[in-house]
């Protein structure tokens, strides 16, 4: 009875242990969190003095592929009843006047669908609790406007839904760093490093609600999920982190179009692992059943995009399917150097074949469906490489700053904030630690295969001795034994140190993510604008900075260890104090007048035709003006492309005949013309828009 008092004690003490442990964990979590949302937030009514322009000049604030979103939610929310929005939106006669266009399939708007539905069913209460108007007094002549804020104002409400996701985003981010380190202080150094990289780690400020701003929060929590999975041995929770795992991954192919390709660099580190034994067959064929499920939701929910049936990531995602299926049981059973060595030959030649069957399977797919959706990638990512490659879709990226290359600025930033620094530190010192823990493995299998063959030695001798065999049999023995070790030394300077690769074991979740790392690396330097992928998993990386596992030193300097890291922190704080001052600092106002004046000639005077025009602009009065447009910034379909090679036109060497007659075809009966566009240089080979035309067809 006594033993069962003590037990239930021990259990409760330990219950509530966890429970206060996991709960300050939450709720730092939670603050930081909050406190990100505060911060972008402020940012932004900072950069634009949002609160105090009219519904028309937020609006057109939202330029680009914003504004193009940003009009989909507008959709939700205005028409009555709440079924016709979803009809207008599934059969949209306005993006690419006069065909008919299902959004749905088309473009990752389910961001907007979702927050316009919740703002449905809470408009009652926010318009009677929530809202408050103004009149503004505006300069140059113009006259004064209403000024509405509050929950109850439609793109308030959206914009608030947008700083919470970037407050997930950061409290994502400390849960993965705390589990990957092990603790608190590892979480605390992601987020301070997030902060003094701010810049390079997200663009919500500046461009609200941009996809990745709805994906990478969500991209950030898939990671922490499968740091879990990775680690959790015992698999007590498998069913719910799967469960996780494959929603997450369905939110992401729904919200953003490049999650494909991440999640195709994730299969290729699984699939690295399992070749490597660093994970085993069953924890592949788990992680494929997440994607398996995530992949097919997200093609019925984007009913059929076929930009995401044909990507690489649905082709390698059968070809490991089928690889897990029948081929996975024929692998060598390691035994010796030389078995290490012809495996090595075999996972090149694994690899091989994964990555040429995937490619033609890619090719396959998009042939049999007659897909060309990603065309214009492959296109720019050649150009990239190739100086004479260009044509009209390339230049229209790669004249625009995010699309360039990685600036030596970031580099040179994320080394003066120690990001870099400790990344590399860290990473010296788990090899180091995996190189000791593989020669202490080693010594202690031949220390107890030693006596284990002296303590064999010992009793055949003692049995010999005991039988009466003269010594002459046992010099034989000693003349056997002596030989063996002489063969032994041999093939152990043949072997030289290949046998201490078979006792390395590497933690999964910590290969996984400094793979990762390692691919983000490669799509930010061939793409600047996914620099936010790279800096955000370096910053999560370097939590591992202050985990104590990682260091052997002797004792009274790993008693310093907090010390060190102290001292090592102070100018990161710096340098975090410095990047908020200055971003805090920059105050701005949006205002562009004429193109107010222009949008509201076309709401009141202009005739039902449609709008031809730059991207942006006709982006803005499908938005504001509610007109149909020839063209849009969306730039994942062939046909997409081609309407708007025809609308810029306009900008290059052609005849005002041969204008009229690409015009006439897409049925456009307005002309929108920005002398921008006519007179302004790309950053990038000097290469003029007036140029693009014949030359760049």
């Amino acid at each position: 009875m006594a033993e069962n008092v003590d037990a239930g004690a021990k259990f409760w003490k330990f219950d509530l242990r966890s429970i206060a442990k996991y709960s300050l964990i939450g709720c730092v979590a939670l603050l930081l969190g909050y406190i990100h949302y505060k911060y972008v937030s402020n940012l932004f009514e900072n950069d634009r003095n949002f609160s105090y322009l009219s519904d028309l000049e937020r609006e057109m604030s939202l330029r680009t592929e914003m504004g193009f979103y940003y009009s989909y939610y507008k959709t939700i929310v205005e028409e009555i009843p709440f079924i016709a929005g979803i009809s207008k939106i599934m059969y949209d006669k306005l993006v690419e006047y006069p065909n008919e266009v299902n959004a749905f399939n088309r473009f990752n708007i389910y961001p907007e669908v979702v927050i316009g539905t919740i703002y449905r069913y809470f408009e009652p209460a926010l318009n009677s609790s929530y809202r408050e108007c103004h009149m503004v007094e505006r300069d140059s002549g113009m006259e004064p406007v209403e000024s509405c804020v509050g929950l109850g104002v439609p793109i308030i409400f959206y914009l608030e839904t947008v700083w919470w996701m970037a407050g997930l985003t950061v409290s994502a981010l400390f849960l993965h760093a705390f589990t990957l380190s092990g603790n608190l202080l590892g979480g605390l150094l992601a987020v301070v490093q997030y902060f003094a990289n701010h810049t390079e780690c997200t663009r919500v400020q500046w461009a609200p609600n941009e996809r990745e701003n709805f994906a990478l929060p969500i991209l950030l929590l898939q990671g922490w999920l499968l740091t879990v999975q990775l680690r959790d041995k015992s698999r007590k929770h498998g069913l719910r982190l799967q469960i996780a795992i494959f929603l997450c991954n369905c939110l992401c192919l729904l919200f953003w179009q490049f999650s494909q390709f991440i999640f195709f660099a994730q299969l290729c580190i699984y699939f690295l692992m399992e070749q490597f034994y660093i994970i085993d067959t069953k924890v592949l064929s788990i992680f494929l059943h997440s994607h398996f499920c995530g992949l097919h939701i997200a093609i019925l929910l984007l009913q059929g995009n076929d930009m995401l049936k044909s990507s690489m990531y649905t082709s390698i995602f059968i070809v490991l399917f089928i690889y897990c299926l029948f081929f996975s049981s024929m692998r060598i059973t390691i035994k010796n150097s030389m078995d290490m060595i012809l495996e090595f030959f075999l996972i090149i030649f694994r690899f091989i074949c994964i990555g040429i069957s995937t490619v033609y399977l890619k090719i396959f797919i998009s042939n049999f469906l007659n897909v060309e959706e990603d065309s214009h990638i492959w296109d720019m990512l050649f150009s990239k490489f190739s100086s004479k490659y260009k044509n009209f879709h390339t230049l229209i990226y790669t004249c625009t700053d995010v699309f360039d290359f990685l600036p030596f600025s970031s580099i040179e930033k994320m080394f003066s904030t120690f990001l870099i620094p400790f990344i590399i530190i860290s990473m010296c010192n788990i090899m180091k630690k995996t190189y000791d823990d593989a020669v202490i493995a080693r010594d202690d299998e031949k220390y107890k295969k030693k006596k284990k063959d002296d303590d064999s030695n010992k009793k055949e001798n003692e049995e010999t001795d005991d039988s009466g065999i003269e010594n002459n049999a046992d010099s034989k023995t000693k003349k056997k034994t002596s030989s063996k070790e002489d063969k032994s030394s041999v093939k152990k300077k043949l072997e030289g140190g290949l046998d201490i690769v078979m006792y390395m074991k590497f933690d999964p979740a910590l290969f996984y993510n400094l793979s990762l790392m390692m691919l983000y690396w490669v799509f930010a330097i061939l793409v600047m604008r996914l620099k936010l992928l790279l800096a955000t998993q370096m910053c999560l990386l370097s939590s591992l900075m202050v985990t104590k596992n990682y260091y052997r030193f002797p004792k009274r300097i790993m008693d310093r260890l907090p010390v060190i890291w102290l001292m090592l922190l102070l100018p990161v704080g710096r340098q975090l104090v410095d990047n908020v001052t200055r971003e805090t600092a920059h105050i701005g106002e949006f205002s562009d007048y004429p193109q107010e004046e222009m949008l509201k000639w076309i709401s009141s005077d202009a005739g039902s035709g449609a709008f031809a025009g730059s991207m942006p602009i006709l982006a803005t009065v499908m938005l504001t003006t509610r007109k149909p447009i020839v063209a849009h910034p969306h730039y994942e379909n062939v046909g997409a492309r081609k309407r708007a090679y025809s609308v810029y036109k306009v900008y290059g060497r052609f005849t005002s005949d041969e204008l009229y007659e690409e015009l006439r075809n897409l049925k456009a009966s307005y002309l929108i013309v920005e002398s921008k566009y006519c007179y302004g240089r790309s950053k990038r080979d000097s290469q003029s828009f007036n140029h693009i035309g014949k030359d760049a067809a």
